[in-house]
C-alpha cells in the first residue's frame, strides 16, 4: 500500500468516526472537512465529495446533495467498519482500544 491509499482509508475511517458521534449520525460537507483539518487531515472539497461518493457507493454513507450541498448519515453496515466489526477494502481498520 502506497501512502496516498494508506492516507485515503485513514480519512475515510474518520468519516465514518465523525458520523458515528454526529447528532442523527448526519453531517454536512463543510463540519465532515472541519473535522478532518482538526484531526490533522486537511483534504479540499473535492477529495472529500470523491470519498462521500465511494463509501456511498459501499454502503458505508447514504450521501446526498441537496442544493449541491453534500450531507453524509451512517449506515449500519458503515457503522460496523468504524467498530473493526467487519472490513471494507479502502477504509482502515480501526485501532484495538
Amino acid at each position: 500500500m502506497d501512502y496516498n491509499e494508506f492516507a485515503t482509508a485513514h480519512r475515510r475511517l474518520a468519516v465514518l468516526e465523525y458520523l458515528n458521534r454526529a447528532a442523527t449520525y448526519t453531517a454536512h460537507e463543510v463540519d465532515l472537512k472541519a473535522a478532518l483539518a482538526a484531526g490533522g487531515q486537511p483534504v479540499g472539497t473535492d477529495v472529500l465529495r470523491a470519498d462521500l461518493q465511494w463509501l456511498h457507493e459501499q454502503g458505508l454513507v447514504l450521501a446526498n446533495q441537496p442544493g449541491g450541498v453534500w450531507f453524509a448519515t451512517l449506515t449500519a453496515k458503515g457503522g460496523d467498519v468504524r467498530q473493526g466489526l467487519s472490513t471494507v477494502p479502502g477504509v482502515a481498520r480501526p485501532e484495538p482500544k
